[in-house]
């Protein structure tokens, strides 16, 4: 059965949530991305393999694996290198390497080759979409947290690499939810 990881994608200055399919079997191997990817989004599979690899674990070309990875809706141009983050951790979950929980949690995230986060374009839409929803939480790099952290009643979690974001979904480490420097300062702020 398919793993599904839930995304979004930034469309002009909305923003609307992408599922992220991956489904593992057997045979040739091969990394398919459908659903419309532009070029970065094909492009992840590249990045993906090594920062899987760089991690730790044990990458797609590592074994003989055909991965098929679904961005839906697929009528829907997906554009950026925003997907890595939760095409990755799909595929660990998939592939039975981590044991995460996706529950009422949104990815957004480029990988750099060694496992790092760079932050994403357009952050604060794909934030709102998200707490619109009713999602509880968005994991992201920490870069983008204190725009994220803006947005009221969402968890945002910010984090460094690929490895801390799986120890953080595993509960093998903690992280505070981001504040934004304007909530501290409100909430240390005297009411006269």
């Amino acid at each position: 059965m398919p793993l599904r990881i839930l995304s979004a994608a930034l469309i002009g200055i909305e923003a609307q949530i992408i599922e992220v399919e991956i489904d593992i079997s057997f045979g040739l191997r091969c990394f398919n991305i459908v659903g419309l990817p532009d070029k970065a989004v094909a492009e992840s599979k590249e990045r993906v393999g090594s920062a899987v690899k760089s991690s730790g674990f044990q990458p797609h070309y590592s074994q003989p694996l055909r991965v098929l990875v679904s961005l839906a809706p697929a009528d829907l141009k997906k554009e950026g290198s925003l997907y890595d983050l939760p095409i990755a951790l799909g595929y660990l979950a998939a592939s039975k390497q981590i044991r995460p929980n996706f529950k009422d949690k949104i990815f957004i995230g480029e990988l750099s080759l060694d496992g790092k986060l760079k932050p994403v374009k357009g952050i604060l839409p794909i934030v709102l979409e998200a707490r619109k929803r009713g999602f509880s939480e968005i994991i992201l790099p920490k870069e983008n947290a204190s725009e994220s952290a803006l947005v009221q009643n969402l968890r945002v979690i910010g984090v460094g690499n690929l490895k801390q974001a799986v120890r953080y979904l595993e509960n093998r480490e903690k992280i505070s939810p981001f504040k934004s420097l304007l909530e501290i300062f409100l909430k240390n702020k005297p009411i006269l």
